[in-house]
């Protein structure tokens, strides 16, 4: 790896810790101000919403401008609004600034949505693609170790030293992942052809999703486990604790904590495979997916605690094993610009669904109860699972993803 990988593996730390002690900031006032748990669970909602978005637009500038120099801009656009944020909090609360504030929260949320897939496009132009299993599993290791300290301290920090505080903080923390995607240097053309109208430019992304026929598999799993994903939100997991394992919140806490640590030690999992992985991606893939997919069947028949902590834990390594295989042959199927394109196309399904499936699942949880959820999301996992090696292995449909050497053109 070298010096422009590790200055954009500290920018997204920053970002995403950023990120997560702002909502967390947000939802906090809010509440404070309103006791109102409807209200303070928007956040989530427009954040996923705004995000979603940003990644429909993304592709009609990611042709005029530099992947690092757009991503600086949304960060400068992220510090601007923060410090209105900061203005909002001293001013005395009202209709019209709560209106204010979900506006600030909806801008920030949208230019942050750029930062994914713009990374995973510069991971893939600074990165041999000999190393890119190496990269992406340190790149999660990382972040997913001080997000694990971000949720599980922020709260602690925010009752320290108060919101205003905290927002310093964030603005410090966008101020070093500015600095540091300056020093990321990337060749990269900036031109586009005149003749290529926006709807076009809009749409290629799309295009190539679905075009290409191992795209087409990786984005139908995708969405099949972007429905179930929900199952893993703090409603349904709270419910759970107390329906099925007759735990109160503190469990609740040691459970999202447990699958927090489990991603951690299965980003180094994948790191210490990643030259085992080279040229596997695909069976590795599959076989995390399919293991999470029957670890999440299980977790839904157990009463035990202690047990449910252990298939936590064990979920964490699964899913990283096929999170970061899937990313890894993502970047090998296109170049830096269309890579760009194709994960904001599937960023934008993916969190569609999402939004769907938050009411959904909420929903068939109080009419099916929540152990059935959890089973019945276990089979889809493993379906999906099936679906891809049907497709992926049996009936060969993953060209253009083990390698670069078959890049799209």
């Amino acid at each position: 790896m070298n010096f422009r990988f590790y200055a954009l593996l500290v920018s997204q730390t920053a970002t995403n810790l950023a990120f997560a002690l702002y909502t967390m900031v947000v939802v906090m006032h809010l509440y404070d101000e309103t006791h109102s748990t409807a209200l303070a669970a928007t956040v989530p909602l427009i954040s996923v919403m705004s995000r979603m978005i940003s990644t429909i637009v993304l592709p009609a500038l990611s042709d005029r401008f530099k992947l690092p120099s757009l991503l600086m801009a949304s960060q400068i656009v992220q510090l601007l609004f923060l410090s209105f944020l900061f203005l909002l909090f001293s001013q005395s609360f009202s209709t019209l600034n709560t209106i204010f504030i979900f506006i600030i929260l909806s801008v920030i949320s949208f230019f942050n949505g750029w930062f994914s897939p713009i990374k995973s496009s510069l991971v893939r132009a600074i990165v041999s693609e000999d190393k890119r299993v190496k990269a992406n599993s340190f790149l999660s290791t990382v972040d997913q170790t001080f997000l694990f300290a971000g949720w599980t301290l922020g709260g602690l920090l925010l009752s320290i030293i108060g919101k205003e505080k905290t927002l310093v903080i964030i603005f410090i923390l966008l101020l070093i992942s500015i600095g540091c995607l300056s020093l990321v240097k990337v060749k990269q053309a900036s031109s586009i052809q005149a003749q290529e109208r926006l709807f076009a430019r809009l749409t290629s992304g799309w295009k190539y999703l679905f075009q290409n026929e191992g795209l087409r598999v990786i984005i139908t799993m995708d969405l099949i486990e972007a429905w179930v994903g929900t199952i893993w939100i703090g409603a349904v997991t709270l419910t759970f604790v107390e329906e099925a394992l007759h735990k109160g919140e503190a469990w609740w806490g040691y459970i999202n904590g447990g699958y927090y640590l489990g991603t951690i030690l299965g980003g180094l999992f994948v790191y210490r495979l990643s030259k085992v992985m080279e040229g596997r991606l695909t069976l590795f893939m599959l076989g995390g997916s399919f293991l999470f997919g029957v670890l999440t069947f299980t977790y839904g028949f157990i009463s035990n605690p202690y047990i449910a902590l252990f298939l936590v834990l064990l979920m964490g390594p699964s899913y990283q094993l096929r999170d970061l295989a899937q990313e890894t042959m993502l970047q090998n199927s296109a170049d830096e610009k269309t890579l760009t394109k194709i994960l904001a196309a599937r960023a934008s399904l993916v969190q569609f669904i999402f939004i769907f499936s938050i009411i959904g699942i909420g929903a068939l949880t109080d009419f099916i109860g929540v152990r059935l959820v959890y089973i019945f999301s276990g089979c889809l996992l493993i379906f999906s699972s099936l679906y891809g090696f049907v497709q992926l292995s049996i009936r060969k449909r993953r060209v253009f993803l083990e390698g670069e050497r078959y890049s799209l053109k």
